[in-house]
């Protein structure tokens, strides 16, 4: 015969399976529908990794020009990569893409987006602006999600290859991204796209990779309207600076002089410039 406590342990497992599951609106959600769109395990990890796999960086922007701050380890005899990278171009506008997670993911985005604009700019001869890309990205996400019946608007038509087979990796892709469209002597356009596929509205900036959370909160308390490129070069430093020393980056996994700080700048006049710098012993 049970004990009272073994009774207790029943009618509170039997009484969670009854609980009905509803939404602060008052609405029933099934099971299911809480599965989709960033309540999966499958997303989580993909969440995760974007974040844990990929060396904290800071984006914003400067008036017309793009701003990237990355923290970089050395590897010698290993060639760097640059953060950001150009998906399209035309005389007037540029566009970009900063990511972080994982390199073979984020690459394979980016591979799939640079098709997409070459599409556009073939049919229509533009470039496409920020939100179209942000949302073409979101329905790649989607797409890996296995939601292919709930996308109507032929972005998925990027998927597919030479021989008219659907691309798949069996899981989603693992990378936050930031989608910049650049004009000249026009502020930059920012939208975020996350593993989800949610899309954020135009933003002043974010943090990406270890420490995102953080980052983006220092960004949203220091950022100023009437900063300009220079100061906010030295913003993002600064910020990155606290990150890697909380999230313990320098000293569990090598010295200040393994590291360095590379500032990514693009605009429309000059392109794209990279600077290394030393990892700051002093705060800026």
């Amino acid at each position: 015969m049970p004990s009272f406590l073994q009774w207790s342990r029943i009618v509170l497992i039997v009484s969670t399976f009854l609980i009905p599951l509803v939404s602060a609106d008052g609405s029933y959600r099934s099971l299911t529908a809480l599965d989709q769109y960033g309540g999966s395990p499958q997303i989580n990890n993909a969440r995760l990794a974007s974040k844990l796999h990929s060396m904290p960086t800071i984006v914003t922007s400067a008036g017309s020009s793009l701003i990237s701050v990355t923290l970089e380890k050395k590897q010698p005899g290993i060639a760097p990569r640059n953060k950001c990278n150009i998906i399209g171009q035309s005389e007037e506008c540029k566009l970009a893409t900063i990511g972080s997670g994982l390199a073979g993911d984020a690459a394979f985005l980016n591979k799939l987006l640079r098709k997409d604009v070459m599409h556009t700019w073939e049919r229509y001869d533009c470039i496409p602006d920020c939100a179209r890309v942000a949302h073409t990205a979101s329905r790649i996400f989607l797409a890996f999600m296995g939601y292919d019946d709930e996308i109507h608007d032929g972005s998925v038509d990027v998927l597919m290859d030479g021989n008219g087979d659907r691309m798949s990796i069996g899981r989603p892709l693992a990378v936050n991204l930031m989608v910049a469209r650049l004009k000249k002597d026009e502020s930059v356009e920012l939208m975020a796209v996350e593993p989800s596929g949610v899309v954020s509205g135009e933003i002043i900036g974010r943090a990406l990779g270890r420490g995102c959370q953080k980052g983006t909160e220092l960004l949203e308390q220091r950022w100023r309207n009437n900063m300009n490129t220079k100061e906010l070069e030295e913003l993002c430093i600064s910020i990155l600076r606290e990150i890697t020393l909380s999230e313990y980056l320098v000293g569990d996994h090598g010295g200040e002089g393994d590291y360095n700080i590379v500032v990514e700048t693009l605009d429309c006049k000059n392109g794209l410039s990279v600077e290394r710098l030393p990892f700051p012993r002093e705060e800026i």
